[in-house]
């Protein structure tokens, strides 16, 4: 992803467990975060809440039950939905760390809008108008890849040839890969909560599961799903908890309340089909 965060003159960071209790992160709006233990050993990774303020409390609220304390957001807080300040303010607050995604670029960077499909663009200008300029601020100063001792949160892939490409295929993610120094990445963007590996030039892909177990010695890549706009023909909103101490990943499926966010969503006189998809998971 080198030189696409070059172009936006966007660093990404690093950032090891020594590091971290040594110094200890403050979030002053240039890091993505804090990460508050010396060496957390469980991540809720969430991405792509898409102002779904409604599906964003019920995935929190699944966090706080299964007493995950450090949270990563890969990213587009906003676009779509119709409570993109409020979905914005809301992760600000967890301090948690924070990387950019292609929604929020377009929100901060006029023009960008016009890259994308109609109901995205609608998404985008509704929430650039909705934002504060404190907000926008924040969102600017995102960093678009975070960087773990074991493993890497990113929005979309780290094939830096084109800017924020998606997963979608193995040829997909042998490209990824090629870029991947870790052996764990987490992404975004797809919407679709699928596990890429690869061992050797193989490339798989495997299933969301509950408790599924990262093979050692490859390399794999983590899409994690969305909170607030799933695309994998299931409704309920989704994320991934990793474990460290099992080396092993489980997929939350969350349920919300559809109906309220389809009505605020026809209320802000945003695209229709912005509220049908969210009951068909598409």
């Amino acid at each position: 992803m080198s030189s696409f965060a070059h172009n936006l003159g966007k660093p990404h960071l690093s950032i090891s467990p020594q590091g971290i209790a040594a110094i200890g992160l403050i979030d002053d709006d240039t890091r993505g975060g804090i990460i508050a233990n010396v060496h957390p050993l469980r991540f809720a990774v969430f991405s792509d809440v898409h102002g779904n303020l409604e599906a964003l409390e019920a995935v929190l609220a699944d966090i706080t039950a299964q007493r995950v304390k450090e949270l990563i957001c890969l990213g587009d807080v906003v676009g779509y939905g119709p409570n993109p300040s409020e979905c914005l303010e809301m992760v600000r607050c967890l301090s948690c760390s924070v990387v950019l995604g292609n929604h929020d670029e377009a929100c901060v960077e006029p023009g960008m809008e016009r890259t994308l499909n109609e109901y995205a663009r609608a998404g985008v200008i509704f929430s650039r108008n909705q934002l504060s300029n404190a907000q926008k601020g924040w969102l600017r100063n995102r960093p678009l890849q975070l960087d773990f001792d074991d493993f890497t949160a990113v929005h979309a892939s780290l094939d830096d040839d084109e800017p924020w490409q998606y997963v979608l295929r193995p040829a997909d993610a042998l490209r990824h890969f090629l870029f991947q120094e870790k052996p764990l990445c987490f992404c975004g963007h797809s919407h679709r909560p699928e596990v890429w590996t690869l061992e050797g030039r193989r490339v798989r892909c495997l299933a969301p599961a509950n408790d599924l177990r990262l093979p050692a010695g490859a390399r794999t890549l983590v899409n994690v799903g969305s909170v607030g706009q799933p695309r994998n023909l299931r409704p309920e909103a989704c994320y991934v908890i990793y474990d460290r101490v099992s080396h092993s990943i489980g997929f939350r499926f969350v349920p919300y309340n559809v109906k309220e966010t389809q009505r605020k969503i026809l209320a802000a006189g945003l695209p229709r089909f912005l509220a049908q998809r969210l009951a068909l998971g598409r």
